[in-house]
């Protein structure tokens, strides 16, 4: 189930719900304000096993309900979902979620979802130790720190393009920085509010 308050003038009532046919773990609001995109919900299923799910939702402002725009099909629960924090709207559609892997996500204009790269440090081993959040740079849209339970965080420089009459056909990404933050499980990341260079971490202490 999927509620959200809203003190908008403009809007009559002030909770609206999304009954999903499975278990919420995590939620994100998009930063875009055009009224095609505003108002938008990425939600991310908690089903025990490989096959999950992530939707979109969105607040259908002349029905007053949530309605649902799209679902894909995403690797084991998601830890966290984030849109790119574009609140000019001069970037591609991204989202990104973690889990296994890192990976970004292009939304179209209906919503659908395609993958556009997944970030791995670790290409050559079969195991992959699993990420524990992620946050993206509001100030460089092209780092996002991720948080592993491997006890490394990392910082990836991201390949969008700024224009999107001028983006690349896909994502990509390398590593920018990776260190040995802790020395037990690192379960989040945050980056300091206007610097590309500062994040705080927590994880396990014993």
């Amino acid at each position: 189930m999927l509620s959200f308050m809203c003190h908008s003038a403009d809007i009559f009532q002030e909770i609206y719900g999304y009954d999903a046919p499975y278990n919420l773990y995590s939620s994100a609001w998009s930063c875009a304000t055009d009224p095609q995109r505003r108002f938008r919900l990425a939600v991310s299923s908690f089903i025990e096993e490989y096959s999950n799910k992530v939707s979109i939702v969105q607040l259908d402002e002349a029905a007053g309900e949530l309605v649902l725009r799209n679902t894909f099909d995403h690797p084991y629960p998601a830890t966290k979902l984030m849109w790119i924090p574009d609140s000019k709207g001069t970037y591609p559609d991204l989202i990104a979620t973690s889990g296994d892997y890192l990976r970004l996500w292009r939304l179209g204009a209906d919503n659908t979802a395609k993958i556009e790269t997944l970030l791995n440090t670790n290409r050559t081993a079969e195991y992959c130790a699993p990420l524990t959040s992620f946050d993206w740079n509001e100030l460089d849209l092209n780092l996002i720190g991720t948080s592993s339970i491997d006890t490394t965080c990392t910082v990836w420089q991201l390949e969008t393009g700024q224009a999107i009459g001028s983006t690349r056909a896909t994502v990509d990404g390398t590593v920018r920085t990776q260190l040995i933050a802790h020395d037990k499980e690192v379960f989040d990341i945050s980056f300091s509010r206007g610097s590309r260079d500062m994040f705080a971490s927590v994880g396990k202490l014993k």
